[in-house]
Protein backbone atom coordinates (compact mmCIF):
# COMPACT_ATOMS: atom_id res chain seq x y z
CA UNK A 1 0.00 0.00 0.00
CA UNK A 2 2.98 2.11 0.48
CA UNK A 3 3.89 2.35 -2.94
CA UNK A 4 0.27 3.22 -4.03
CA UNK A 5 0.13 5.68 -1.66
CA UNK A 6 3.74 7.43 -3.34
CA UNK A 7 2.13 7.22 -6.70
CA UNK A 8 -0.76 9.07 -5.96
CA UNK A 9 1.46 11.93 -4.37
CA UNK A 10 3.70 11.89 -7.41
CA UNK A 11 0.70 12.37 -9.57
CA UNK A 12 -1.28 14.61 -7.87
CA UNK A 13 2.17 17.11 -7.20
CA UNK A 14 2.46 16.40 -10.92
CA UNK A 15 -1.35 17.34 -11.99
CA UNK A 16 -0.53 20.92 -9.99
CA UNK A 17 2.40 21.52 -11.19
CA UNK A 18 1.34 21.20 -14.96
CA UNK A 19 -1.33 23.70 -14.03
CA UNK A 20 0.56 26.22 -12.94
CA UNK A 21 2.98 25.98 -16.14
CA UNK A 22 0.63 26.33 -18.57
CA UNK A 23 -2.02 28.57 -16.44
CA UNK A 24 -1.30 32.00 -18.26
CA UNK A 25 -1.72 30.01 -21.81
CA UNK A 26 -5.29 29.72 -21.36
CA UNK A 27 -8.42 28.62 -19.45
CA UNK A 28 -7.43 25.58 -17.40
CA UNK A 29 -8.90 24.35 -14.55
CA UNK A 30 -8.55 21.57 -11.84
CA UNK A 31 -11.13 19.05 -10.46
CA UNK A 32 -11.18 17.43 -7.75
CA UNK A 33 -13.82 14.84 -6.67
CA UNK A 34 -14.87 12.25 -3.71
CA UNK A 35 -16.37 9.04 -5.35
CA UNK A 36 -17.93 5.86 -4.31
CA UNK A 37 -17.39 2.64 -6.47
CA UNK A 38 -19.37 -0.52 -7.01
CA UNK A 39 -18.18 -3.44 -8.91
CA UNK A 40 -19.93 -5.10 -11.88
CA UNK A 41 -19.59 -8.02 -13.81
CA UNK A 42 -17.28 -10.51 -12.80
CA UNK A 43 -15.73 -8.22 -10.65
CA UNK A 44 -18.05 -9.26 -8.58
CA UNK A 45 -16.70 -12.54 -8.00
CA UNK A 46 -13.63 -11.05 -6.48
CA UNK A 47 -14.58 -8.45 -4.12
CA UNK A 48 -18.57 -7.39 -4.11
CA UNK A 49 -18.76 -4.76 -2.02
CA UNK A 50 -19.19 -0.96 -3.06
CA UNK A 51 -15.60 1.05 -2.52
CA UNK A 52 -15.64 4.51 -0.35
CA UNK A 53 -12.27 4.87 -0.39
CA UNK A 54 -11.62 6.61 -4.20
CA UNK A 55 -10.74 9.67 -5.58
CA UNK A 56 -10.52 11.57 -8.84
CA UNK A 57 -8.90 14.39 -10.60
CA UNK A 58 -8.56 16.39 -13.52
CA UNK A 59 -7.16 18.90 -15.60
CA UNK A 60 -8.88 20.45 -18.09
CA UNK A 61 -8.21 22.97 -20.79
CA UNK A 62 -11.46 25.00 -22.20
CA UNK A 63 -10.59 25.00 -26.14
CA UNK A 64 -14.05 27.02 -25.99
CA UNK A 65 -16.79 27.78 -23.28
CA UNK A 66 -18.11 24.34 -24.14
CA UNK A 67 -15.54 21.72 -25.00
CA UNK A 68 -12.39 21.01 -22.65
CA UNK A 69 -9.71 18.34 -22.79
CA UNK A 70 -7.34 17.63 -20.47
CA UNK A 71 -5.54 14.51 -18.46
CA UNK A 72 -7.41 12.40 -15.33
CA UNK A 73 -5.83 10.55 -12.90
CA UNK A 74 -7.37 9.73 -9.35
CA UNK A 75 -7.19 6.27 -7.74
CA UNK A 76 -9.70 3.03 -6.56
CA UNK A 77 -9.44 0.94 -3.41
CA UNK A 78 -11.53 -2.16 -3.45
CA UNK A 79 -10.54 -4.58 -0.27
CA UNK A 80 -12.88 -7.72 1.44
CA UNK A 81 -12.07 -10.64 3.25
CA UNK A 82 -14.27 -13.75 3.40
CA UNK A 83 -14.49 -16.19 6.16
CA UNK A 84 -12.99 -19.69 6.51
CA UNK A 85 -13.89 -22.01 4.42
CA UNK A 86 -11.67 -24.86 2.44
CA UNK A 87 -9.98 -23.94 -0.98
CA UNK A 88 -8.21 -25.92 -3.67
CA UNK A 89 -4.66 -24.83 -4.47
CA UNK A 90 -3.04 -24.88 -7.71
CA UNK A 91 -1.11 -28.69 -6.85
CA UNK A 92 -4.76 -30.09 -6.34
CA UNK A 93 -4.30 -29.94 -2.13
CA UNK A 94 -7.00 -28.46 0.04
CA UNK A 95 -6.66 -25.58 2.55
CA UNK A 96 -8.69 -24.52 5.05
CA UNK A 97 -8.35 -20.32 4.96
CA UNK A 98 -9.55 -17.55 5.32
CA UNK A 99 -9.23 -15.47 2.33
CA UNK A 100 -8.59 -11.34 1.43
CA UNK A 101 -8.46 -9.96 -1.72
CA UNK A 102 -7.20 -6.44 -2.34
CA UNK A 103 -6.75 -4.76 -5.37
CA UNK A 104 -5.99 -1.09 -6.55
CA UNK A 105 -6.44 1.00 -9.48
CA UNK A 106 -4.55 4.50 -10.58
CA UNK A 107 -6.09 5.64 -13.66
CA UNK A 108 -3.94 7.47 -16.49
CA UNK A 109 -6.66 9.08 -18.93
CA UNK A 110 -6.50 11.14 -21.66
CA UNK A 111 -9.97 13.45 -21.56
CA UNK A 112 -12.95 15.27 -23.46
CA UNK A 113 -15.45 16.92 -21.63
CA UNK A 114 -18.36 18.76 -23.54
CA UNK A 115 -20.98 21.56 -21.32
CA UNK A 116 -24.25 21.56 -22.99
CA UNK A 117 -25.10 24.60 -21.21
CA UNK A 118 -22.17 26.78 -20.14
CA UNK A 119 -23.83 29.77 -18.44
CA UNK A 120 -26.73 29.11 -16.50
CA UNK A 121 -27.25 28.50 -12.83
CA UNK A 122 -26.70 23.70 -13.80
CA UNK A 123 -24.80 23.00 -16.41
CA UNK A 124 -24.91 19.63 -17.29
CA UNK A 125 -22.08 17.99 -19.11
CA UNK A 126 -20.88 14.33 -20.48
CA UNK A 127 -17.06 13.01 -21.13
CA UNK A 128 -15.18 10.13 -21.35
CA UNK A 129 -11.23 9.52 -20.89
CA UNK A 130 -9.02 6.54 -22.64
CA UNK A 131 -5.98 5.68 -21.40
CA UNK A 132 -4.59 2.99 -18.69
CA UNK A 133 -4.56 2.15 -15.32
CA UNK A 134 -2.02 0.90 -13.10
CA UNK A 135 -3.20 -2.29 -11.29
CA UNK A 136 -2.05 -3.26 -7.92
CA UNK A 137 -3.18 -6.99 -7.21
CA UNK A 138 -3.16 -8.64 -4.26
CA UNK A 139 -4.64 -12.07 -2.63
CA UNK A 140 -3.88 -14.12 0.46
CA UNK A 141 -5.27 -17.13 1.36
CA UNK A 142 -3.95 -18.24 4.63
CA UNK A 143 -0.34 -17.88 4.45
CA UNK A 144 0.08 -18.33 0.81
CA UNK A 145 0.05 -14.84 -1.38
CA UNK A 146 -0.35 -13.60 -5.06
CA UNK A 147 0.99 -10.17 -5.47
CA UNK A 148 1.32 -8.46 -8.97
CA UNK A 149 1.60 -4.76 -10.28
CA UNK A 150 0.26 -4.26 -14.11
CA UNK A 151 -0.87 -1.60 -16.51
CA UNK A 152 -4.15 -2.69 -18.19
CA UNK A 153 -6.43 -0.28 -20.71
CA UNK A 154 -9.10 1.77 -19.19
CA UNK A 155 -11.96 3.97 -20.22
CA UNK A 156 -14.33 6.42 -18.42
CA UNK A 157 -17.34 7.48 -19.77
CA UNK A 158 -19.09 10.25 -17.08
CA UNK A 159 -22.13 12.45 -17.14
CA UNK A 160 -22.88 15.23 -14.45
CA UNK A 161 -23.62 18.57 -13.60
CA UNK A 162 -21.41 21.88 -12.94
CA UNK A 163 -23.17 24.07 -10.32
CA UNK A 164 -21.02 27.26 -10.34
CA UNK A 165 -20.73 29.43 -6.94
CA UNK A 166 -21.58 32.68 -8.18
CA UNK A 167 -23.12 33.38 -11.39
CA UNK A 168 -21.66 32.60 -14.14
CA UNK A 169 -18.55 32.03 -12.04
CA UNK A 170 -15.48 28.90 -12.99
CA UNK A 171 -15.56 27.46 -9.93
CA UNK A 172 -18.17 25.49 -8.58
CA UNK A 173 -19.49 22.02 -7.25
CA UNK A 174 -19.59 19.30 -9.56
CA UNK A 175 -22.05 15.82 -9.27
CA UNK A 176 -20.74 13.30 -11.37
CA UNK A 177 -21.91 9.38 -12.47
CA UNK A 178 -19.41 7.10 -14.49
CA UNK A 179 -18.50 3.64 -15.56
CA UNK A 180 -15.07 2.55 -15.50
CA UNK A 181 -14.07 -0.29 -17.90
CA UNK A 182 -11.34 -2.04 -16.97
CA UNK A 183 -10.68 -5.69 -18.67
CA UNK A 184 -7.66 -6.56 -16.97
CA UNK A 185 -7.18 -10.58 -15.88
CA UNK A 186 -4.97 -11.86 -13.61
CA UNK A 187 -5.06 -14.72 -10.84
CA UNK A 188 -8.65 -14.81 -9.21
CA UNK A 189 -9.14 -11.50 -11.10
CA UNK A 190 -11.24 -11.31 -13.90
CA UNK A 191 -11.98 -7.76 -14.68
CA UNK A 192 -12.23 -4.67 -12.72
CA UNK A 193 -14.90 -2.63 -14.21
CA UNK A 194 -17.19 -1.01 -11.63
CA UNK A 195 -19.51 1.93 -11.50
CA UNK A 196 -18.93 5.80 -9.55
CA UNK A 197 -21.02 8.26 -8.29
CA UNK A 198 -19.28 11.27 -6.54
CA UNK A 199 -19.31 14.69 -5.32
CA UNK A 200 -16.30 17.18 -6.06
CA UNK A 201 -15.32 20.71 -6.55
CA UNK A 202 -13.71 22.79 -9.73
CA UNK A 203 -11.89 25.44 -10.08
CA UNK A 204 -9.20 27.65 -12.32
CA UNK A 205 -5.75 27.35 -11.71
CA UNK A 206 -5.04 31.39 -13.73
Amino acid sequence: MKTSYKIIAVLVAGLFIAGMAQAQEGRLSLNLNYSINTPTGDFKDFVNKTSYRSWTASLLYGLNDKLSVGFGTGFQDFYQKYPRQVYKLDDGSDISAVVSNSVQAVPLLAQVQYNFIPHAAVQPYVGVGVGGNLILYRQYVGEFSDSKNKFGFAARPEAGVFIPFRKEGPAGITLRADYNYMPVTYGALDGMSNWGAGIGVKFPLQ
